[in-house]
């Protein structure tokens, strides 16, 4: 266990370190493209992603999830793995893109729309390659080359992306921009692999067989969350508009920055928990304790301070043109709250290979949002007149749903009366931050999320929440990060670095 967790703090600092990076370079392009592209044209962009997320669901067939944990368990087999789901991927790819396009000629979406469409295509094609690398390094439980194709792939994108906008470029020229960083991050990840393990490529028809049988649960439930999690657009795009469009994505954007935390700590324990499931069952009971407890610990102040100031957050960064988006961008700071304890509970069943239960509860999900949607989304633009309003109050919903369900089918004592009392306390602290946040929305935007930090951490030392314990934990975590931090700073990324 003791091995176990420095490895996941290792891996986690790793990757929190280069979080902020990215973290930082998204949030400037966050704030910068929608401002000129505007509601209608993110509108386009968000669609074009939106569709091929939901057509990824078969190219990538789940092989990510099983890269990972069956490298995790035996390294030998990683060219047989990656040789096989690379053309795995290739064969479907080209299936889907001809699909693809027949799909965007019977809806008659305009025709900047299309090319759009088929722009994001070719660069999910290079993301899909780049996915497998990145499956096996975290297999092999190599974050720090995850990150390094993170950073530099993400400065490379705001860098150009913005460049064009500022020289007068408008929606393709920055679309493109997604193939080219996907084509960085595809080098880097390619090279760093290869460096770990000398790839060969080995094609055998029995690994094919073998891997898409393996493969089927985890595209099920893969499927089963893109499409839950991407379906509101779909419907947002044939009820109402592609200015609705933007607003919904404009929140959703700044959603994903804000779950940073936990994509980081799934990404460290996945490897981790699916060893451990096989050779220290009983360890993992106290993994997942400790992860829930740190979970809560961020998600918490991070989803109620995003409800308390979503409204003045999102017109200081997107301006005037997307403020119908404040009131999605609140619904989904308490999402984030339940989206990161779902992401834990899902990643239990997976380590533990009980993903079928996890397959279930996303298809419920699933099956409950599309008619949600479509109920929801016109009430929204009759009542207040924003359909995108709809989206985000079904997608409450069911994610309130999951984590009901997700905790009931936890086995007994996964998590215990402790827990529960760690969470009342973080409870009462932040909404002991949201209601003097509450208070300051209407000063300047830095105001509140700065006294909004000292409450919660004041009252999150009053109440005794933390353990000596968890702040060993805690401080080993940012000092790792920390170190890392100033490394990356000091010296620039290169692939031929010696490894550590």
């Amino acid at each position: 266990m003791n091995n176990a967790a420095r490895t996941i703090a290792r891996n986690a600092s790793v990757m929190m370190a280069s979080q902020v990076v990215t973290w930082g370079l998204a949030l400037i392009a966050t704030i910068v493209v929608p401002r000129y592209l505007g509601a209608a044209g993110i509108g386009k962009y968000q669609l074009a992603v939106s569709l091929w997320m939901i057509m990824a669901i078969f190219i990538t067939f789940g092989m990510d999830t099983l890269l990972t944990k069956e490298i995790s368990r035996d390294p030998s087999r990683l060219s047989v793995l990656f040789s096989t789901s690379v053309l795995l991927r290739t064969v479907i790819f080209l299936v889907s893109f001809v699909l693809m396009v027949v799909y965007a000629q019977l809806v008659n979406y305009p025709q900047e729309t299309k090319n759009v469409i088929y722009i994001i295509g070719l660069a999910r094609f290079f993301w899909q390659i780049a996915a497998a690398c990145k499956a096996s390094l975290q297999g092999l439980e190599r974050m720090e080359f995850m990150s390094l194709g993170d950073i530099v792939s993400s400065t490379f994108s705001t860098i150009v992306a913005i460049t064009l906008l500022l020289r007068g470029y408008g929606l393709l020229p920055v679309a493109a921009v997604e193939v080219g960083t996907a084509l960085v991050s595809l080098g880097i990840q390619f090279l760093a692999l290869n460096r770990l393990q000398k790839l060969k490529l080995q094609f055998e028809l029995s690994s094919v067989g073998r891997m898409l049988k393996s493969s089927a649960p985890y595209m099920m439930l893969s499927g089963f969350m893109v499409a839950y999690s991407q379906i509101d657009v779909v419907v947002i795009s044939l009820l109402v508009s592609e200015k609705q469009i933007g607003w919904y994505s404009a929140a959703l954007r700044l959603t994903g920055t804000f779950v940073f935390i936990p994509t980081v700590l799934m990404a460290a324990l996945l490897p981790a928990s699916s060893r451990m499931h096989k050779s220290a069952p009983d360890d993992l009971q106290k993994l997942m304790s400790k992860s829930f407890d740190l979970l809560l610990l961020s998600c918490i102040p991070i989803g109620l301070g995003v409800m308390s100031i979503a409204n003045p957050l999102i017109v200081f960064l997107y301006g005037s043109d997307f403020a119908n988006g404040g009131p999605i961008l609140a619904i989904m700071g308490i999402v984030v709250i339940f989206f990161s304890i779902n992401m834990l509970v899902g990643q239990f069943f997976i380590s533990s290979d009980r993903q079928h239960v996890w397959v279930i509860v996303m298809a419920v999900a699933t099956v409950v949002t599309i008619p949600l949607d479509f109920v929801l989304v016109p009430w929204c633009q009759s009542v207040f007149g924003n359909g995108a309003f709809g989206g985000a109050l079904s997608f409450l919903v069911t994610e309130g749903g999951m984590v009901t369900f997700g905790l009931i089918m936890l086995p007994k004592g996964m998590l215990d009366w402790k827990n529960g009392w760690f969470a009342l306390r973080v409870t009462i602290a932040g909404l002991a931050m949201t209601a003097v946040v509450w208070q300051l929305r209407g000063l300047h935007i830095a105001i509140p999320i700065a006294v909004g930090i000292v409450v919660y951490v004041t009252a999150i030392l009053a109440l005794r929440v933390i353990s000596p314990d968890d702040w060993a934990v805690l401080k080993s975590l940012g000092s790792e990060a920390f170190r890392r931090l100033r490394r990356a700073k000091a010296r620039p990324p290169a692939i031929r670095q010696p490894i550590d």
